[in-house]
């Protein structure tokens, strides 16, 4: 299991939009998308959509 797909200074000017992870075959698991936001990509729910970010 990955804690999160990616790892962002919180700091202004850093923005993500229209992020996703997916769960290949649904093995594995990522619990959040960009730091503790988003998710979980797991067998359950093999895709996870963040709009923006923070």
């Amino acid at each position: 299991m990955a804690a999160r797909a990616f790892e962002v200074p919180n700091t202004p000017g850093v923005r993500f939009h229209n992020m996703v992870t997916v769960s290949l075959g649904g093995v594995g698991t990522i619990r959040n998308i960009i730091n503790t936001t988003g998710g979980p990509s797991n067998s359950g729910t093999n895709v996870a959509n963040l709009v923006n970010y923070p």
